[in-house]
């Protein structure tokens, strides 16, 4: 374990001063953890089929994101890092997934959020999409400075793929 961490870009140091971005990656698990609270407020008032329709929407959009999750981590490989900052030995990916977003993780994570979200039709749940998707903006920013600095390239990339979401300009920061 300690290894993959070291691999990582982790050090105690890192944990303490944020010096790759480890306080991003633990706000990102608290975020996705805090899904799991109960929803608030109660949305009981709501009438039967609409309610079976959102539920059954949320449950297809957290699917979704749970598979271009799923897609994107086997198609990172070994290039994967929970840190904003990419390891030494990675190579640049913009095939299959990464063709149409520079970072399917973070958007399958919106996906999952948006969804669980439209499920419960709770307010905690709405904050927590927002927060979450905040955070990964800026996870996103500061690993793509880095990306740049890595693979010279990566500024033709940032002009042909969406960084997130598509035609959603807070997550479509293209210039």
């Amino acid at each position: 374990m300690k290894k993959i961490l070291t691999k990582w870009g982790f050090s105690k140091r890192g944990i303490f001063v944020n010096s790759k971005g480890e306080w991003y990656l633990f706000a990102q698990i608290l975020l996705i953890f805090l899904h799991l609270l109960p929803k608030y407020p109660k949305s009981d008032y709501i009438l039967f089929p609409i309610n079976i329709l959102l539920i059954i929407i949320g449950i297809i959009i957290s699917f979704q994101g749970l598979i271009i999750v799923i897609i994107a981590l086997i198609e990172l490989g070994d290039n994967l890092t929970p840190l904003p900052y990419p390891m030494e030995d990675s190579i640049l990916i913009k095939t299959n997934s990464y063709n149409k977003s520079r970072h399917p993780i973070y958007k399958g994570l919106l996906l999952i959020s948006m969804g669980i979200f439209i499920f419960t039709l709770s307010l905690i749940h709405l904050s927590l999409f927002v927060l979450l998707a905040y955070t990964l903006k800026t996870k996103a920013l500061i690993e793509e400075d880095r990306l740049k600095i890595k693979f010279p390239e990566y500024e033709n990339y940032i002009k042909d793929v969406p960084a997130i979401m598509k035609n959603i300009i807070y997550l479509d920061w293209r210039s």
